[in-house]
């Protein structure tokens, strides 16, 4: 079987897969990744960075390209790498990718929300841009104390802010925001799809470790032994109902591959957060646990996708968490022995603030076994 290169954000994204040959990541220990070649780590999701992280890729696919022209690239995330590979004039060399005009209306919060409210329960929200943001007044409409503010194209915590009448934060005058009521004691739940021409499959969900670090709701790791505990049978036969809806509408309009669903459990309902059109961190405790049961990856699973071939899964388990570490971070510990630690470089002694370290792997709970707090608050 022909084997691919990997564009992708960590190593340990296809550390259990074998349908990928090599990577060219931001982070990990492999010789094609960012980490080395700056002698130290950046924080990704800043876009200061995004320069130096777009070269970087370019070089890299230069380099493979001129090793054997004919090579083909899996990317972790369309819409991260679109504008790269269609500027470069790669996309012949790129394999499943959805239409760029498509990728771009799932992956913005606003315009997904507004197309599916009809079909999925969504909390009230409103948006506003940033200098007509008044605490007060939105507080009200809201019937809140405290209030969500997200971007458009946020992700992994970044670009969600969490504000009460004590938060002392400055929102861009000109950019918009979506704005709705924080919902105390609400459950982070995510599920991933697989979507192909005559088929959907929705993949055992998690729950996310959100924690509010600087006035923003991060995304720390995600929970899968503590869903299975938490979720009631009720809730999760809804909300994996909603992931299918969701899955059915896009899949008429051309979606193909794999999709991460965020929702948030309350109040005895469950309501859509978000769309990811995109592998994600959960992507690879997900690929270990289909390796357990000796079932194809993601990677080969999101390649079937596209190519009209099964992506049917017989019933599997998923017994792991994870938890990520980020520089600059109050990093919890935990009074269960970790399994694995992902890529973690230690040739690398120099972080920016918020960058990503490593992500350690749990054969137990997180949720369930350290006091943590369920329903972020």
């Amino acid at each position: 079987m022909k084997k691919y290169i990997w564009l992708g954000i960590r190593e340990s994204e296809i550390l259990y897969t074998d349908f990928i040959d090599k990577s060219i990541t931001i982070f990990g220990k492999n010789n094609k990744n960012l980490q080395n070649e700056l002698k130290k780590t950046i924080n990704h999701n800043a876009i200061k960075n995004n320069n130096i992280i777009n070269k970087f890729y370019q070089m890299n696919i230069n380099k493979c390209l001129e090793l054997n022209n004919n090579v083909k690239f899996m990317c972790y995330s369309q819409i991260y790498n679109y504008y790269l590979i269609k500027k470069s004039g790669l996309l012949d060399s790129v394999i499943c990718l959805n239409n760029q005009k498509l990728v771009k209306f799932v992956h913005d919060k606003f315009k997904v929300k507004a197309f599916l409210k009809e079909d999925i329960p969504i909390l009230k929200y409103t948006i506003i841009k940033g200098e007509e943001f008044e605490y007060k007044k939105l507080a009200k409409q809201f019937n809140t104390n405290e209030l969500v503010a997200q971007t458009r194209n946020c992700s992994g915590g970044f670009g969600t802010f969490i504000i009460d009448k004590n938060t002392d934060i400055k929102l861009n005058k000109k950019e918009n925001y979506m704005i709705t009521k924080y919902c105390t004691n609400n459950l982070s739940i995510n599920i991933s799809v697989l979507i192909s021409n005559g088929d959907i499959c929705v993949l055992p969900g998690s729950m996310q470790i959100i924690e509010k670090i600087n006035n923003r709701l991060m995304y720390k790791g995600s929970d899968f032994i503590a869903y299975r505990e938490l979720i009631s049978k009720q809730i999760d036969i809804k909300a994996k109902q909603y992931a299918y809806i969701i899955a059915e509408i896009l899949q008429k309009k051309g979606y193909r591959g794999l999709l991460g669903i965020d929702m948030i459990v309350f109040e005895d309902d469950v309501y859509l957060s978000e769309i990811n059109p995109r592998f994600q961190n959960s992507s690879s405790i997900i690929n270990k646990s289909l390796k357990d049961n000796n079932l194809l990856s993601l990677q080969q699973l999101q390649y079937n996708c596209f190519f009209e071939k099964e992506i049917k899964l017989n019933k599997f388990d998923i017994n792991y968490c994870t938890y990520i570490n980020e520089y600059g971070q109050i990093n919890k510990t935990f009074n269960i022995n970790k399994i694995e630690s992902w890529d973690l470089n230690n040739k690398i002694s120099k972080y920016e603030d918020m960058s990503y370290i490593s992500t350690d792997v749990y054969d137990k709970s997180i949720l369930l076994h350290n006091g943590y707090k369920i329903g972020n608050k």
